[in-house]
């Protein structure tokens, strides 16, 4: 029934008359109820104002709720091994791992509307029964117990707002709560809330806390686990399990007890839920199970995508570590390191492997105790190289076309200005041809080939293999005076194993975006640097050099490997680069601090090399490959025996002595062949191992050598007996013969 409007002489009327008053008081009271009438409505007219306006205002300053469309969480950054292991999570403020409401078990789904919504598929994102429940169990407790948050206003709150505690702040919570129920399925806000909330012990998101506390997914997590997590919502450090266990554990049945009165799940099931005994995960904050690579990728995706991106943005990243390989190295690196005599001064290693086919990097180790020493050796150390820089002196010599393996030299005293540069063993060998002196590793035929090719383009030669470290510009480099890093050098390394061809080494095989999208990643397509026949002469030289000279610790059974050690002054460093026609691996060791080690040679780390690619070919039995081979004309002209085919090699020989044999040089061609020299070379070319060098110039009572830095000019040498005019008429001589027998080989 619809209200009449208002009639004042109405309402007069039916007013009781009292015969005692007096027309006066009539008047009187008729002038009250108008004001408070009209005064009651001007004030309800007031409030509405202000009121509208506190809406208004804060509508209007209210973030646009379709922004969740798009919208991703600081996410954890998950990083994988080559088989999809994972291996790391790199987080930045929040850590936390998206999970689709799918994966999430339904277990915890239903704990956490229990204790923390449970009419959340009923209302529209404000609960109105709830609110006022809770404001009167509020006002009639001690202190506030309850709250009227939903999920929906909370998911809100921590999204878009600040967490001061204001009725504008609650209004628009409740605005934006309902925008969000108008415009999301109820799953996709259970899903958001899920994932966004924290839940103590730097879990953010379900995934996450699943994974911390329980060390499972959150698709397995049980219903006791789920009631003890959804509890922690309410107070997550101060309900801490690992903190205050008790408290933990009441909240959990309390939990469970909402459950059951909301029908969620039976006596019974919650009986059982009690009883579960609950098995934390420690708590011991634990480094990536690899630091040194896991640091190394970090370093990479920072560089092509900013810190941000790296540490919140969701990654996923799978790279070509192979933790077979990476475990083989870590290994055998630890254990070079700590057999090394205590007075050695050894505390610091590096040990990198390659793929050679991808150049995939399957296994990098930058130290042996990532959290005393964050330093990673394996990229960030400038070491000098000593002798593992001798390949690409002779190889610039073969491209070149200065020199070929079975160019003869002579190892003997040289001087270019004030540097006279001297075998470590303070010895010379005389004449000898390219593939003994570098098998042998001595010091006077490197620099004699390096400065008639020029150390300008010796530096051009490094650098095309791989190496982008600064190499000093000066004579001595040569001999690997320059700071190289062990990356770099088995880069350099791993583009002989290829017959020449570069390929830009990669951890990093794929990266997703926090939503599975590819993201491209920069890379250079492989390089044929040098010609294959060049590289083959240095490659048939390394396989000498681990068979025969300084590297056999590093020989492999049923299987080829070529290799070089390196000695830098006063045994700082000692190195070996190996490789085997699949796989290359580098290893360094030497002190932080630089000093002069002692009692550990480059036999050292030939032998940490050897461990390593046994361990690697026993969980990896790839069959035996054999390495590229040489043209039949370069092999016969170079006099190489192992990158060659030896089906054909004798009659490309043949050939050869048929074009000598019309150019008139019939004495060479048909001349009989020397007696092939007794294989016998030193194991290593280190100053303090006893030399065993059939030792060709030095006179019987000569002054006993002393040990000779590899690398740094040096003063003086051990005097010979000849005169000097002997000595010059000596080797003018010797230099011409070679000469003539180089000129005929040509």
């Amino acid at each position: 029934m619809s209200k009449r409007p208002y009639d004042g002489q109405q309402a007069y009327r039916e007013l009781p008359i009292d015969a005692q008053s007096g027309p006066s008081e009539e008047k009187s009271m008729f002038t009250l109820g108008f004001y408070m009438k009209w005064g009651s409505v001007f004030f309800l007219l007031i409030v509405s104002v202000i009121l509208g306006m506190v809406i208004s205002k804060s509508t209007n300053q209210l973030p646009d709720i379709k922004i969740l469309e798009d919208y991703r969480p600081n996410e954890s950054t998950q990083i994988f091994d080559r088989n999809g292991a994972l291996i790391a999570n790199i987080h930045g403020d929040e850590d936390r791992v998206v999970v689709p409401l799918k994966q999430i078990s339904p277990n915890i789904q239903r704990a956490v509307l229990a204790i923390e919504d449970n009419r959340f598929y009923e209302h529209n994102g404000v609960d109105i029964r709830g609110t006022f429940r809770a404001l009167a169990t509020n006002l009639s407790a001690d202190e506030s117990v309850q709250g009227g948050s939903t999920v929906t206003q909370q998911l809100v709150k921590n999204l878009f707002l600040t967490p001061e505690k204001s009725y504008t702040r609650k209004l628009a919570e409740a605005i934006l709560a309902v925008r969000v129920e108008k415009h999301y399925s109820k799953d996709k806000i259970l899903e958001m809330y899920l994932n966004q909330v924290y839940f103590g012990n730097l879990s953010y998101g379900i995934e996450k806390a699943a994974r911390r506390y329980f060390k499972k997914p959150a698709k397995r997590l049980t219903l006791g686990e789920s009631a003890l997590l959804a509890g922690l919502l309410k107070a997550p450090e101060g309900l801490s399990p690992y903190q205050y266990p008790e408290a933990a554990r009441k909240r959990q049945v309390e939990v469970l007890d909402k459950m059951v009165h909301y029908g969620y799940i039976t006596d019974k099931q919650r009986d059982e839920a009690v009883s579960q005994e609950i098995v934390l995960n420690s708590r011991d904050s634990k480094p990536s199970k690899h630091p040194y690579f896991v640091a190394y990728v970090i370093r990479e995706l920072e560089d092509r995508y900013g810190e941000d991106v790296v540490r919140r943005g969701g990654l996923r990243v799978y790279t070509t570590m192979d933790e077979k390989a990476q475990d083989a190295a870590e290994k055998a690196l630890y254990k070079g390191i700590t057999s090394a005599p205590k007075a050695s001064g050894v505390k610091q290693g590096a040990l990198v492997a390659m793929d050679v086919e991808s150049g995939d990097i399957i296994a990098m180790v930058g130290g042996i105790n990532f959290k005393q020493n964050q330093f990673n050796a394996a990229v960030q150390a400038r070491r000098a190289v000593g002798s593992t820089f001798k390949p690409f002196v002779y190889l610039t010599g073969f491209r070149l076309g200065h020199f070929k393996p079975n160019s003869p030299i002579s190892d003997r005293p040289v001087r270019y200005g004030n540097w006279a540069p001297h075998n470590w063993d303070g010895r010379y060998m005389g004449g000898m041809d390219i593939r003994k002196a570098l098998t042998l590793s001595r010091n006077t035929t490197t620099v004699q080939v390096g400065m008639k090719a020029g150390v300008a383009e010796v530096i051009k030669t490094s650098q095309l293999a791989g190496i982008n470290a600064h190499i000093d510009p000066n004579s001595s480099s040569l001999l690997g005076s320059s700071g190289v890093s062990p990356l770099e050098l088995v880069t350099g390394y791993s583009t002989l194993a290829r017959g020449g061809i570069y390929i830009q080494p990669t951890a990093i095989k794929r990266v997703l975006d926090s939503r599975g999208k590819l993201v491209k990643l920069d890379s250079q397509a492989p390089k044929r640097v040098f010609e294959q026949d060049h590289v083959a002469g240095i490659v048939d030289i390394l396989i000498d050099a681990v068979e025969k000279g300084t590297g056999k610790n590093a020989i492999l059974k049923d299987r080829v490997v070529a290799g070089k050690t390196g000695t830098t002054d006063e045994v700082r460093d000692i190195w070996f680069m190996g490789f085997t026609p699949d796989m290359v691996a580098g290893v360094w060791m030497g002190n932080p601090r630089n000093i002069p080690l002692h009692g550990v040679f480059s036999s050292n780390t030939a032998q940490v090399w050897h461990d390593f690619a046994e361990e690697y070919y026993k969980a990896h039995p790839i069959p035996p490959q054999q390495f590229f081979t040489a043209s039949n004309e370069y092999a016969a002209r170079s006099g190489l025996v192992h990158l060659v085919d030896k089906a054909s090699l004798a009659d490309a020989k043949n050939k050869l002595k048929v074009e000598k044999l019309a150019s008139g040089d019939e004495s060479e061609a048909i001349a009989p062949k020397k007696k092939k020299a007794d294989p016998v070379a030193p194991r290593n070319e280190e100053p303090h191992e006893p030399p065993r060098l059939r030792v060709i110039t030095q006179q019987a009572n000569a002054p006993k050598p002393q040990p000779v830095d590899n690398n740094a000019p040096e003063p003086s040498s051990p005097a010979l007996q000849e005169t000097p005019a002997e000595k010059q008429d000596k080797f003018k001589k010797w230099e011409k013969q070679l000469q003539r027998i180089h000129e005929n080989l040509d």
